[in-house]
């Protein structure tokens, strides 16, 4: 019985792993929590980020050496994103999805921005270290009320769930990521509004972005204000 209990123990926390925290928060609080079962409606801000250069670097690296570099960057990340109780939920090759929950606007708003340009330091840091190969990153942030939740997709040989916010704030997130050049963090109008003088923002006018129906007020955050600094 202690052999099975220890090797249940073991599966579990193995597949832990691969759920997202918010997940194992909701599930330890409240087993029976919606939030497991549907999707609902959430303030957040997402945060998009992306790997400059990849295909590049993919090119110059040894799959193997890749994967070590970008896990080495990304768990430098984790822990800051995680120290603000922001959750990364969503992965690629090349970049993730990262989620800020508040039920005050302006507290997700500047944790999601203020975790942006301490990336960009990490960034910086690590790079002191590994100037062979470095790695640059740009990211897009936006706010807003999103569905968020577990989504289940279900076939003919199982279930399948995850756990993330869905809909146009997300969508527009995603596309100023893409717009970003390296080094850069740009937000959209819903994330600027509530920023104020903390922060420097340079205004770029508004762009059509891909697959956005109306063009859309992009800001580029340079930094903190030098008083906030």
């Amino acid at each position: 019985m202690d052999r099975q209990l220890k090797e249940v123990s073991q599966v579990r926390d193995h597949f832990a792993k691969f759920v997202p925290e918010a997940v194992r928060r909701l599930a330890t609080e409240d087993p029976n929590n919606p939030l497991l079962q549907e999707k609902r409606e959430q303030e957040v801000s997402v945060l998009f980020l992306d790997i400059s250069g990849y295909s590049r670097l993919s090119e110059q690296l040894s799959p193997e050496d890749l994967n070590h570099l970008v896990e080495r960057y990304f768990s430098a990340f984790l822990d800051q994103i995680q120290e603000v109780d922001g959750d990364i939920n969503e992965t690629a090759g090349d970049g993730f999805m990262a989620i800020f929950q508040d039920h005050d606007r302006p507290t997700h708003v500047a944790r999601a921005v203020i975790t942006a340009l301490k990336l960009l330091e990490i960034t910086a840091q690590l790079n002191q270290e590994n100037s062979t190969h470095p790695l640059n990153i740009h990211m897009g942030i936006n706010s807003g009320t999103a569905l968020v939740g577990s989504t289940r997709f279900e076939g003919a040989k199982g279930i399948r769930w995850t756990f993330t916010a869905s809909g146009p704030v997300t969508n527009l997130a995603a596309r100023l990521a893409s717009a970003a050049r390296s080094g850069q963090i740009l937000v959209g109008p819903e994330t600027a509004q509530y920023l104020g003088e903390d922060f420097h923002l340079e205004h770029l006018g508004r762009e059509k972005l891909k697959n956005i129906g109306e063009e859309v007020e992009i800001y580029w955050v340079r930094g903190k204000t030098a008083s906030k600094a």
